[in-house]
């Protein structure tokens, strides 16, 4: 109904949306918009995923990637020093107690490998950095784990933007391939930890007891 009767749909044609992604990749302070996005929004408890799709459609594979890096990393560091200074009761206000509680024990069980796993998984952004702060892990240990989970995850994410914002650019056959490998990739990254849990569990389920 917003499209058929008022003017929106004027303004989310391809050529303006081309024009204005255009804009935008050339602003000097878009870069700097993005990451400071981050910062805000990452705290909030709201999901990250459009501005790492964002990342992609406006700057590209390459230079989305390391923009979202960055404010991957800002976004997780501003939400675990707050967790820290402020406690408990305001993460709660963002964060439900239970899947909290599942997160803070997970990560206070398994430190630094279980944050770098969380990254890989379905979870919602706040929740394992405020559950790595409430579970006590330091911040040097909590930002590299972080680092070094987000580093492909995100490219992932970050190309599965750029394939979307292809749809209004490429031909016919490079839309086609750029999605599909969009959704390999992303179903890969979906199913990583599990496939490699249920490995393990199998692997140990068939290993001689005497050994």
């Amino acid at each position: 109904l917003v499209f058929r009767y008022t003017s929106l749909s004027e303004y989310l044609t391809k050529e303006r949306m081309i024009a204005l992604m255009e804009d935008l990749r050339s602003a000097w302070w878009a870069p700097l918009a993005l990451i400071g996005l981050y910062a805000v929004v990452s705290p909030t408890g709201l999901p990250i995923s459009p501005l790492i799709w964002a990342g992609g459609i406006v700057f590209g594979i390459w230079w989305g990637w390391l923009y979202n890096f960055i404010g991957c990393l800002i976004g997780a560091s501003t939400s675990y020093l707050l967790a820290r200074a402020l406690g408990r009761d305001l993460v709660l206000h963002v964060a439900p107690d239970a899947l909290l509680n599942r997160a803070e024990a997970l990560l206070e069980k398994h430190g630094f490998w279980a944050v770098v796993r969380s990254r890989f998984l379905p979870i919602p952004f706040a929740v394992i950095n405020y559950g790595a702060a409430m579970a006590g892990i330091r911040w040097p240990t909590f930002v590299s784990a972080t680092a070094i989970g987000l580093f492909p995850s995100l490219f992932i994410w970050t190309y599965f933007g750029y394939a979307i914002f292809s749809v209004t650019t490429a031909d016919k056959g490079e839309i086609v391939r750029n999605l599909i490998v969009a959704l390999v990739l992303a179903l890969t990254l979906t199913f990583l930890v599990p496939l490699r849990n249920a490995w393990k569990k199998r692997r140990y389920r068939n290993a001689d007891p005497s050994e």
